[in-house]
This record gives structure tokens, C-alpha cells and sequence, in this order.
């Protein structure tokens, strides 16, 4: 006589949701010091016949992430598998890329600690766009498609951020009243648009403007130079 219906189980298929298909051979490589390896690399030029600025711009990058979160996200836990450290970092890209939307919603641009962590992971995404351009092997083994929504959130990110810091300050033409008027400002900067009802008018606003045209100029850098090459080699 059969039992009654199992229910499904919903544990299971949200992990395979989130998880997908993994690989047993991978869920036990873990590198207890995987950024020391990675500084080790960079060192002892594995990759690269390397010298003068470039060299010491590559060490510089890879040393500067230890300053930083983003590194250590997907080692907390016991023996976290490649998919739990992956996923880590995901969950980490995405919620610095709400943070600073929900300091525009909620208009907290002028709490200082605040202010202060959005441009303190503002400059974390910086180093490490400037890290994948140059040093390109570390994410060798990251699909295409993973790599470059991590780098759309990326973007967006920068996007809000330079938004929380022009709606903190007096750097335009006409005072910024509302986070969307600074997330507007923002964005059609980092499109490197502008319609002219914004603009800086003092040093620093000029400053930060250059600099948000900057990190436009390296998420283009990144994508035709390392994305674009990978997405040609597949068709």
C-alpha cells in the first residue's frame, strides 16, 4: 500500500536553484592563504616578464585588496566548497550595490559613517577593476556570463555611490535636493551624457566628475579587452 504523497523538498530545490549543477571534484580546493598565494604570483612574476610602474602597480593591486572585505567574504565558515565561496561573493557584490541606493531612498548621505563606508567600498570596486585588467589570470577560471553580471552590478554600483557623494556635498550648479536628482547626475555622467540642467561648478565637483569618467572609461577598458576577446573565441 503506498504512503501518503511526499512533499517537496524545498530545502533541496533551493539550493539547486542557487547552487545548480556542482561539481564534486571542486567542493574540496580550498587554499587556507588563497590571497597570499595570489601576492606570492604577483611577486615572483609567474604570468607576467613584468617590470618598472607596471610591476609595482600590480603589486600595488593585489596587496590593496587585503585592506578590504570583499577577500575574506567567502572564507567565513569551516571549509566553505568553491560554490559557497562564490556565492558569498555574489551576495557581497550585491549588497554594496543596494547600500548606497538605500542611502539615496532614505536620504542618509549626511550620516558621516555612512558617507564614509560608501566611499570606502566605492574605492574597494575601484582596485578591483583595476585588478582584473591587470591582473586577468586570477579570474581565469570564472565563466563569461558570471563575470560580466558581476561587473553590470559593479557599474551600477559606482553609479550609486558617486550619487550618495554628489547629493552630499555642494558640487553642482543647483542644489540636489533628493537622492534621485543626484542618482539622475550620477548616471548620465558615468553615461558620459550630460544634458546640461547639472553640472559642477567648483574644483571638487570637477574633480569627482573626472574621476567617475574614469572608472566609465575603465569598465569600458575591461570589457573590450577582456570580455569581448573571450565572447569572440566562443562563437
Amino acid at each position: 500500500m503506498a504512503g501518503p504523497p511526499r512533499k517537496p523538498d524545498m530545502k533541496r530545490h533551493f539550493i539547486k536553484l542557487i547552487f545548480g549543477r556542482q561539481d564534486p571534484l571542486r567542493q574540496n580546493q580550498v587554499n587556507p592563504v588563497p590571497h597570499i598565494k595570489k601576492i606570492e604570483s604577483v611577486w615572483e612574476s609567474y604570468h607576467y616578464n613584468d617590470f618598472g610602474i607596471e610591476r609595482i602597480f600590480r603589486l600595488f593591486l593585489v596587496a590593496s585588496k587585503v585592506l578590504f572585505p570583499g577577500i575574506y567574504i567567502g572564507y567565513i565558515g569551516k571549509n566553505p566548497s568553491d560554490h559557497s565561496r562564490e556565492i558569498r561573493g555574489e551576495a557581497y557584490v550585491i549588497t554594496k550595490t543596494i547600500f548606497p541606493f538605500v542611502m539615496l531612498y532614505y536620504g542618509l548621505w549626511d550620516h558621516k559613517w555612512l558617507y564614509i563606508l560608501n566611499i570606502y567600498l566605492l574605492i574597494e570596486t575601484f582596485l578591483h577593476i583595476f585588478h582584473k585588467i591587470f591582473l586577468p589570470e586570477h579570474d581565469k577560471h570564472k565563466t563569461h556570463n558570471r563575470s560580466l553580471i558581476l561587473l553590470f552590478l559593479n557599474f551600477i554600483e559606482v553609479i550609486a555611490s558617486f550619487a550618495v557623494i554628489y547629493a552630499a556635498g555642494n558640487y553642482l550648479n543647483q542644489p540636489v535636493t533628493n537622492g534621485m536628482d543626484a542618482l539622475y547626475f550620477s548616471f548620465i555622467t558615468g553615461a558620459t551624457v550630460g544634458y546640461g540642467d547639472f553640472y559642477p561648478v567648483n574644483s571638487q565637483g570637477k574633480t569627482l566628475v573626472m574621476l567617475q569618467i574614469i572608472s566609465t572609461l575603465s569598465f569600458l577598458i575591461l570589457f573590450f579587452n577582456f570580455f569581448a576577446p573571450r565572447a569572440q573565441d566562443k562563437i
